[in-house]
C-alpha cells in the first residue's frame, strides 16, 4: 500500500473501530424504526399477516447489524498497529457524506461516536 500525501494511512484496527461505531448508530436507528413500525403493525395487523413477518425481519436485521459490530470490534483488538490503509480512498464509495467522513478519519482524536443522538435528523438532497 502506498501513502498518499493528501490522505495519511490509518491503522486497520482504528478503522474497524470506526466502522463498529457507525454500525452501532445504525443499530440504534433500527431499534427506533422497529419500535415505530411495530406499534403501527400491531394496531392494524394480526400475527399471521406478511407485515408481521416483515417486522420480525426488521428486528433480525437490527440483531445482525449489532452482531457484525461486535465481531468487528473484537477483530479490531487483534489487528497489529503496523497494518495500515488509506480509509479515505475506501470512503469515496459511500454516498452519505457524514458517514464517509467518519470512516475516512485518520486521526482517532476526531472521533465522537455519541455526537448523533436520538433526536438528530439527516436531510438528503
Amino acid at each position: 500500500m502506498s501513502q498518499s500525501a493528501n490522505h495519511p494511512l490509518s491503522p486497520i484496527g482504528e478503522t474497524l473501530r470506526r466502522v463498529t461505531d457507525e454500525l452501532r448508530k445504525v443499530t440504534r436507528r433500527l431499534e427506533r424504526v422497529d419500535d415505530a413500525v411495530g406499534r403501527l403493525v400491531f394496531e392494524t395487523a394480526s400475527p399471521r399477516t406478511p407485515q408481521f413477518r416483515d417486522l420480525q425481519d426488521l428486528d433480525r436485521a437490527r440483531q445482525e447489524v449489532a452482531g457484525i459490530a461486535h465481531f468487528l470490534e473484537r477483530l479490531s483488538r487483534d489487528m497489529p498497529s503496523e497494518w495500515v490503509a488509506d480509509s479515505n480512498n475506501a470512503s469515496l464509495l459511500i454516498d452519505l457524506q457524514e458517514l464517509a467522513t467518519s470512516l475516512a478519519r485518520s486521526d482517532p482524536t476526531d472521533a465522537d461516536p455519541e455526537r448523533a443522538g436520538p433526536s438528530d435528523c439527516e436531510m438528503f438532497s
